[in-house]
């Protein structure tokens, strides 16, 4: 047999190339996530690490276990960290009836209940989404914007002088107000005062470690068992959210009776007409309302308070920022500021975990139905790959920079990215413009404080305790 003949013939015909494409990129070798590194820690510490010690803790776990983890301290659940931005952005990206968000929310159901939009998925999440976005965008949004700035020249006005305070209540205070012109409007309820007062005394149970207790799942004589145990505060909650309760309901039914229309979230939900012809329930609204009174209060106090902890501790930054107000032409740098403040600190350093429904790859790890992706917020804003020196505040990182939506998440992502992102970053800017504007501000703790958690969210340890004084003008000025 002529061999060179052969060998020639293969190489000059299509037919004797090697069936082999060796141009082809290799295929990714996917393993399932029970292989994934599991935290070597007993349960409870692991839960009170999270609760009492959130940042030390994710920062040990992903220099140990790198960008995927499983943590264990829910009995039964396979619940994985993951920090990689690739792995984020597949997350984002999945199909709606592979990822569920709305089973991952018990923690929070004690407060929004089983009827608004946190707790819906696939075609139903999308249409409420739809259907109250107007009272988030539009025209609703420049009405919230000229109140967020008129209360907060009202509210920091207002704040303490000349003495140590915590700034954390007075934030979450202005905060509330701000949440009540998206709920109401200009058709406020007339039970409006006493309804603010008791949403704040009700607020004040999300920092006890309590309120991650699903106690609302509980049968009724162990339910009765944590209501006399009066020091847990589980019973003074639930008094006053029967309370709220029924202030939310009789606020409908007045609205109901004057006909008002409005862009408000309210107006907006009492006009909702679905496909088959229905309507929202007074029980989804309430729970919608609810939801607006823990989701968009804590989350942007948490942030103003963090603003505060970072600020003054880079006086550059400051004296940058107050120029360029005084210029008043554009918001360049404070836009700057409020990303970086956002990327530092987010709010939830955890965002809402994503409840596997049919099996997926991400990241070139195969998760089963049950599994819950808990993406973590804080890790990802602090890859040394993705911002050089992490951990330093720098805003003019972000000066020309948009940031990359898998690569900064303090509103989540996704088809369940926060509603209310902008309403949020207006209130940022005009408190810190408020404060600078007309304060000296001084931190009481020359250390950085460390974070705590409060229901969901992180604020510094001691609520930013800061000496807010009259800002003192230079001649020149």
């Amino acid at each position: 047999m002529d061999l060179s003949s052969t060998t020639h013939g293969a190489a000059g015909t299509s037919e004797g190339k090697c069936p082999v494409d060796h141009s082809a990129a290799a295929p990714r070798e996917v393993i399932p996530a029970a292989q994934l590194p599991v935290v070597g820690m007993a349960r409870m510490r692991q839960a009170l690490s999270i609760w009492s010690r959130p940042e030390p803790f994710l920062r040990k776990c992903r220099a140990e276990y790198g960008s995927r983890f499983r943590v264990t301290i829910v009995p039964g659940a396979q619940l994985f960290v993951i920090s990689a931005p690739e792995d984020i952005k597949e997350m984002f990206l999945a199909p709606r009836d592979v990822l569920h968000t709305g089973s991952s929310n018990t923690s929070i159901e004690k407060w929004t209940g089983q009827n608004g939009l946190a707790w819906l998925d696939e075609a139903q999440h999308t249409a409420r989404r739809r259907s109250v976005m107007p009272s988030f965008r539009g025209e609703a949004l420049k009405r919230v914007e000229r109140e967020v700035i008129r209360l907060a020249d009202q509210e920091v006005g207002s704040w303490p002088r000349d003495r140590s305070v915590s700034v954390h209540p007075f934030a979450h205070r202005y905060t509330t107000r701000v949440i009540l012109e998206v709920l109401f409007g200009e058709h406020r309820p007339s039970c409006e005062n006493e309804m603010f007062r008791e949403v704040m005394k009700m607020l004040e149970f999300n920092s006890r470690p309590a309120t991650m207790q699903p106690f609302h799942m509980l049968p009724a004589w162990k339910m009765k068992r944590m209501r006399l145990f009066r020091p847990n505060g589980v019973n003074d909650f639930l008094t006053r959210r029967d309370r709220v309760h029924r202030m939310l309901d009789e606020a409908i039914e007045e609205r109901v009776r004057s006909g008002a229309a409005g862009d408000d979230l309210l107006g907006v939900m009492l006009n909702i007409v679905d496909a088959d012809g229905s309507s929202p329930s007074r029980t989804e609204i309430r729970d919608e309302m609810m939801t607006q009174f823990l989701a968009g209060t804590e989350t942007t106090a948490s942030a103003i308070c963090w603003a505060l902890e970072f600020l003054t501790r880079h006086p550059r930054v400051v004296e940058r920022l107050r120029a360029e107000i005084a210029e008043g032409k554009e918001d360049t740098y404070l836009t700057a500021v409020v990303t970086e403040v956002l990327r530092l600190g987010p709010p939830i350093p955890l965002i809402v975990p994503r409840e596997v429904m049919k099996t997926v790859e991400i990241g070139g790890v195969r998760y089963e139905p049950g599994a819950r992706l808990w993406a973590s917020a804080y890790l990802l804003n602090r890859d040394e790959n993705i911002y050089p020196e992490p951990d330093e505040f720098k805003p003019e990182r972000f000066l020309g920079v948009k940031p990359a939506s898998h690569t900064w998440i303090p509103y989540g992502g996704g088809h369940t990215r926060c509603l209310g992102d902008r309403i949020a970053l207006m209130e940022l800017k005009a408190t810190l413009t408020a404060l600078l504007t007309n304060c000296d501000i001084e931190r009481v703790n020359k250390e950085p404080e460390l974070a705590r958690r409060r229901t969901v969210v992180h604020i510094p340890k001691d609520g930013a305790r800061m000496i807010f004084r009259p800002r003192r003008v230079k001649a020149s000025a």
